[in-house]
C-alpha cells in the first residue's frame, strides 16, 4: 500500500497532474485527500493536484529528493518514531538500544535501517554501542546538528587489527557495495542490488549509460587490483588504474594532468602542480611500497588515502583511483574492503575533497569505524 509520501513524491514528480497520472495500481484516493486536506497539495474544480510550497512541505522535499537521489527508502525517514530515536540517541550514545527505546519493533526497524545505510556506525553489537553520525537529513528531522562520538584511534584500531584474515572472494557482495558506493558518491544512481545483476547477470538497469559505465569500470579495475595484489604500485599501474576507471567516460583517461586541477566547492583543497605530479607520485609509490605489516597498513592508511587525492594527478577520476587504492592496500593485508554507503557520504567528504584543513589522523579513524561496523553487521 503505498504512503501519503509516495503519492506526494510523484504528485512533486508529475505535477501539474490528475490523479490517473500517477503509477499507482492500487487506489491512493484516501492519500490524495489526506494531502489535500493537510494542505501539502492543492486539487482544482478540473482534479489538477498541485504541491504547495511552505516549510513543511520544503522540508519534506529535501529528504524525498535526496532519498531519491541516493537510492534510499524515505518513508523511515517520516516515521513518527525516527525523530523520538533521533532524540534519545542524541542523549545515550554510544548506547544504542536505551531502555527508553527498548521493546518496540518499530524503533528496532529504524535503528536497523540507520545502521545498514551507515547513519550509525556500530562497534559492538550486544550490548548495541556505535556513533550516530552528525547528517543533513538527520540534523533536519531532529532540528538540531548531532555531536559525534567516536571510539579512540587506539580502541578502534586494534578492533579492526582483530579481525581474522580474509581472502577475497571476487563475487562477494562486498565487493559490489563497493563498486555502488563508490559509483555514487561520483553521481551514479545505480543501486547495490542493480550492480549485482549488472555484474554478474549482465542485466542493465534503467539508468543513464554513463552510471552504467562508471560502475563497469570500477568492476574492472577492482579485477586489476586482484590480479596484481602482491606485486608493488608503479606510476604504470596507477595510470591504469585510471585508464579503466574512466574508459568510454574521458578521453584522458590514464593521463597524468597537464593543466592544474581543483576540486569544485573547496578552495581550501590545493592539488599539487602537473609538473609536480610524476615526482610525487614515485614518493607516494615508495610510501605505499614501503607498508609491510598490517599495523602499518592501520596505521597509514588516511595518509595514503590523502596523499593520493591530494596529489590529484589525473584530470578525472582521482577519488575513484584513491578507493581502489585504499583497498588494495587492505587487500593485500587481508583486511576487509573499505565499503561506503550513503549515511557515510556526507562525513566522507567532509574528511576528504571538502575537507578545511587536511587531518589523515580523523580521517583513518573513521575509514576503521566504517569497516569495523560492516565488519559486525553482517554477522
Amino acid at each position: 500500500m503505498p504512503t501519503k509520501y509516495d503519492v506526494f513524491a510523484e504528485v512533486v514528480e508529475k505535477a501539474p497532474c490528475k490523479q490517473k497520472d500517477l503509477d499507482f495500481k492500487k487506489s491512493i484516493y484516501a492519500q490524495v485527500n489526506s494531502l489535500v486536506r493537510t494542505g501539502w497539495i492543492k486539487k482544482d474544480s478540473q482534479g489538477i493536484l498541485n504541491p504547495i510550497k511552505n516549510d513543511e512541505t520544503e522540508k519534506i522535499f529535501r529528504i524525498l529528493k535526496w532519498s531519491l537521489k541516493n537510492n534510499v527508502n524515505y518513508n523511515p525517514f517520516f516515521s513518527k518514531n525516527m525523530k523520538q530515536i533521533l532524540l534519545v540517541l542524541s542523549k545515550t550514545l554510544p548506547k544504542l538500544n536505551p531502555k527508553k527505546l527498548a521493546g518496540n519493533k518499530k524503533n528496532n526497524e529504524i535503528i536497523d535501517f540507520l545502521e545498514k545505510h551507515q547513519f550509525i556506525l556500530s562497534w559492538k553489537r550486544s550490548p548495541k554501542l556505535g556513533v550516530l553520525l552528525n547528517h543533513k537529513i538527520l540534523n533536519l528531522i531532529l532540528g538540531e546538528e548531532i555531536k559525534e562520538k567516536y571510539l579512540s584511534s587506539k580502541e578502534i584500531t586494534n578492533k579492526v587489527k582483530n579481525i581474522s584474515k580474509k581472502e577475497i572472494n571476487p563475487f562477494d557482495r562486498k565487493i559490489f557495495e563497493f563498486l555502488a558506493g563508490s559509483a555514487q558518491l561520483e553521481g551514479s544512481t545505480v543501486s547495490i542490488g542493480e550492480t549485482v545483476e549488472l555484474i554478474l547477470n549482465a542485466v542493465y538497469p534503467d539508468k543513464p549509460a554513463k552510471d552504467i559505465q562508471m560502475v563497469k569500470n570500477l568492476n574492472e579495475a577492482m579485477k586489476y587490483i586482484l590480479e596484481h595484489l602482491k606485486e608493488d604500485l608503479t606510476l604504470d599501474s596507477l595510470k591504469e588504474i585510471n585508464r579503466v576507471c574512466l574508459f568510454s567516460l574521458d578521453n584522458r583517461a590514464g593521463q597524468f594532468k597537464k593543466v592544474q586541477n581543483k576540486v569544485l566547492g573547496n578552495t581550501n583543497f590545493k592539488t599539487i602542480s602537473p609538473e609536480k605530479v610524476e615526482e610525487e607520485l614515485e614518493k607516494f609509490c615508495r610510501e605505499f611500497n614501503s607498508i609491510k605489516s598490517r599495523e602499518e597498513c592501520l596505521e597509514k592508511i588516511g595518509f595514503i588515502h590523502n596523499q593520493h587525492q591530494r596529489i590529484h594527478p589525473f584530470a578525472d577520476g582521482n577519488s575513484r583511483t584513491t578507493r581502489l587504492l585504499v583497498n588494495w592496500l587492505l587487500m593485500k593485508f587481508n583486511f576487509p574492503l573499505l565499503i561506503l554507503k550513503t549515511g557515510a557520504f556526507e562525513r566522507y567528504m567532509d574528511l576528504t575533497k571538502l575537507s578545511k584543513k587536511r587531518d589523515d589522523s580523523f580521517l583513518r579513524d573513521f575509514i576503521l569505524h566504517v569497516i569495523y561496523h560492516e565488519e559486525i553487521l553482517k554477522d
